[in-house]
């Protein structure tokens, strides 16, 4: 009698994509209990009838018209970022393919940004039929060099900010240090993979390990190749300045441009931790540490919200748009696997 077919293991991979392990409870409850902590300490410190005093004066009209237009730009920008990687490292695909995908995963970046990532590199696996793996690994890689370009940038900030206090002095020195220490780790990962690249057994050692798969956008990279996806993200960084800076002057808050550039990616920098939800409460923290000799304490926390909240709901409008799109090609390409072995 014949046994039947054997069941699929429930962690077994699907379509070259690893099955998900269960997160514990306890790490699941670290963003939020981060953000509850930040906050508490931030409202410790800072009464919040103030704040709540200081949100009510936002100009909510001014913030759209200012981050609507910023958000449009960051979105055509980092699709042509991720359609340029992909062409390079994956496989031929045009940038109104990548586009409906990359701005509807905005909705989702806003739960968590590692899902978004996984469903921008899920749909380059069905779409154009890689390995899953290899293009999370291109994803990974234009992520690596999102954080490297906020270290350029503060790293220009640093070369041409002069210090107003004694307290800035120290930490524009520490900086200093931090973005050597930096840098000498992008050269060493760069200076290590063209080693690879070279020599046969130190490929075969990465690329049979167990994150060899992760690591395959990064042993074709080449130095030119870093460089060119700095440049085109550059803009970016640079329109947020500009938004910011003219955010901040509605509100009533007069920052220097120089030192929103010197301090700006560090605010980003903290809002990426993965200790806290939706980037809140790390966020301003860190605007209350740079910029609260701009203005008062409340009114620091108050912009930083809804900034941050008027930029993501942008984002979220952004990738709802495109969400319909996305759903019904995501929805075709699960269903061709189907029609196609009920023709065989």
């Amino acid at each position: 009698m014949s046994a039947g077919p054997i069941p699929e293991s429930s962690d077994a991979p699907r379509d070259g994509i690893p099955a998900p392990r269960a997160t514990p409870l306890w790490r699941k409850a670290i963003p939020y209990l981060g953000t509850i902590a930040i906050f508490a300490l931030i409202f410790w410190r800072i009464p919040i009838r103030k704040v709540e005093q200081a949100l009510s004066q936002v100009p909510v009209l001014e913030f759209l018209a200012v981050f609507m237009p910023y958000s449009l730009f960051y979105c055509a920008i980092d699709s042509a970022c991720l359609t340029w990687v992909v062409r390079r490292f994956n496989a031929r695909m045009h940038y109104r393919d990548i586009l409906p995908i990359r701005a509807s995963m905005y909705v989702l970046a806003l739960i968590n940004t590692s899902l978004a990532q996984g469903g921008v590199a899920y749909y380059l696996h069905r779409k154009a039929g890689v390995s899953f793996l290899s293009a999370l690994s291109s994803v990974l890689f234009i992520a690596l060099l999102e954080v490297y370009q906020l270290f350029l940038f503060s790293t220009l900030g640093v070369i041409f900010y002069t210090p107003a206090s004694a307290a800035q002095l120290r930490l524009v020195a520490i900086l200093r240090l931090v973005y050597i220490a930096a840098w000498a780790i992008l050269a060493g990962i760069i200076t290590f993979f063209a080693i690879a690249r070279r020599s046969a057994r130190i490929r075969n050692w990465v690329e049979t390990g167990r994150a060899g798969a992760l690591l395959a956008t990064f042993i074709q990279a080449r130095p030119l190749d870093y460089l060119v996806v700095l440049a085109i993200k550059a803009p970016t960084f640079l329109a947020s300045v500009v938004a910011q800076y003219y955010a901040l002057a509605l509100y009533g808050i007069a920052v220097p441009f120089v030192k929103l550039m010197l301090f700006l990616p560090l605010v980003f920098l903290a809002a990426a931790l993965p200790i806290a939800v939706a980037h809140l409460g790390t966020s301003q923290a860190a605007w209350l540490l740079f910029f609260s000799s701009n203005a008062s304490a409340a009114k620091i926390v108050a912009y930083s919200i809804a900034a941050q909240l008027t930029f993501m709901l942008c984002n979220a409008l952004i990738g709802l748009v495109f969400l319909p799109r996305a759903s019904r090609e995501l929805t075709a390409l699960r269903a061709e696997p189907a029609s196609t072995s009920a023709t065989a």
